[in-house]
């Protein structure tokens, strides 16, 4: 599906309210008080595909390792350990040199871990999908197993080492895109940012401060099973002066912008929902519509062969002439998701085109209003990884395109 953005201008847009009790009205107290539904744990199915997602990578590395004519690769970087796991989750206060790793010659494959992370990691992780143990002790360190794994042989890796070959450029096409099963996964983690954002916001009340509501929003997602990382709560004006505002002891008033970014399984998903108490002000109201419908085209350039670049600039098209013609200027609107939690894909001069399977994270910021969510490249169109649950959400239309996009709150 493509978007003409030519000559775009707001007369293209056709805009729905959707937002009724029947939404969420009538569900606010059954929702928050359901018991939780944690990220599910490996059963049989699971594992099974599991294991054939991480085959078929290693596959991938193989031919790599004859390309390059090299006996084995070690794998160190976090995205690199996580892809070539299917998501191994490394838990506990480590530092860098600490972290597991990955050894494969592309027939085998091996953990790398400390004697404190190997039997965790294989009991809660590893079980049953193939992979074999090198162990160091702690008192050593990593850098001593990686030298005798090495010795004498030539190897490719992922951290620069002596005459070795780096294979983070070749490796970098497998990355972005998520595979199926990684797909399934990405979107119980979107379900599960979306339920602490949105249960939050149902129940948060006039005068409470932007740090007991991001406590709330953390403690939805642990009690799933989800790390909560940049957790920000920006209360009534605030967002305006800051555009990556964290949160404070302020307490939220009027208007109240909720956003976080949550962790499982190596994968990375960002959103924002936004609530008011009473009717929003004019200002409020009109910036909100207008940064629901940049995301709305942000959202329907998610497909292949478009980029940050061509979006930034139909947005700026979008706003040509108007009282937010420069608000592009306050902050970055998207970024390359999944395996991180915020990857640039235009800088130093490059702008690079969406590929199929692509997960992505676009924001628009409107003075104060915000929308943020985690979208999938397709072909067929935006795929949201972040959908709202119980929320009000207009459906706009772009050319003869629809997309859903959540809308204000109002409690």
């Amino acid at each position: 599906m493509a978007v003409d953005t030519n000559n775009i201008s707001e007369s293209i847009f056709d805009t729905e309210d959707l937002d009724s009790e029947c939404i969420f009205g009538t569900s606010k107290v059954a929702i928050d008080a359901a018991t939780p539904q944690p990220v599910p744990m490996l059963d049989m199915s699971h594992k099974l595909r599991r294991r054939a997602d991480i085959d078929t990578k290693q596959d991938k590395v193989a031919k790599l390792l004859e390309e390059l004519s090299c006996e084995g690769v070690v794998l160190l970087m976090p995205a690199h350990v996580a892809w070539f796991t299917g998501g191994m989750n490394i838990r506990g206060l480590i530092a860098d040199g600490e972290r597991p790793g990955i050894y494969t010659n592309g027939r085998q494959r091996w953990l790398l871990a400390s004697n404190i992370d190997g039997q965790r990691l294989f009991d809660e992780e590893l079980d049953g999908l193939g992979f074999q143990l090198k162990e160091w002790q702690w008192t050593v360190g990593r850098a001593l197993l990686l030298g005798e794994l090495v010795a004498g042989k030539k190897f490719a890796t992922d951290r620069p080492f002596p005459n070795m070959p780096l294979v983070n450029d070749r490796l970098r096409t497998d990355l972005r895109p998520l595979t199926p099963y990684e797909q399934d996964l990405y979107r119980t983690l979107g379900n599960a940012v979306v339920h602490a954002l949105e249960a939050t916001a149902r129940n948060i009340m006039p005068g409470t401060s932007e740090a007991e509501i991001a406590g709330q929003i953390a403690h939805r997602l642990c009690r799933r099973g989800v790390e909560a990382l940049n957790i920000s709560v920006a209360a009534d004006d605030r967002a305006k002066k800051f555009r990556r505002c964290g949160f404070t002891d302020a307490t939220a008033n009027q208007t109240c912008v909720l956003q976080v970014t949550g962790c499982h399984d190596g994968l990375y998903s960002t959103a924002s929902r936004t609530i008011c108490f009473g009717d929003p002000m004019p200002q409020f109201k009109l910036d909100f519509e207008a940064a629901i419908r940049l995301s709305a085209l942000y959202r329907l350039m998610s497909v292949p062969g478009e980029s940050v670049g061509s979006a930034a600039e139909s947005g700026k098209r979008l706003s040509l002439n108007g009282p937010y013609e420069h608000e592009w200027r306050e902050s970055q609107i998207g970024y390359g998701a999944g395996r991180f939690q915020a990857e640039e894909l235009r800088k130093a001069g490059q702008d690079e085109k969406f590929g199929p399977g692509w997960p992505l994270v676009w924001q628009s910021k409107i003075g104060s209003a915000s929308v943020v969510d985690t979208v999938l490249v397709t072909a067929e169109g935006p795929d949201p990884m972040t959908p709202t649950e119980g929320w009000p959400f207009k459906r706009i239309r772009v050319r003869g395109n629809a997309v859903d996009v959540p809308d204000l709150l109002v409690r």
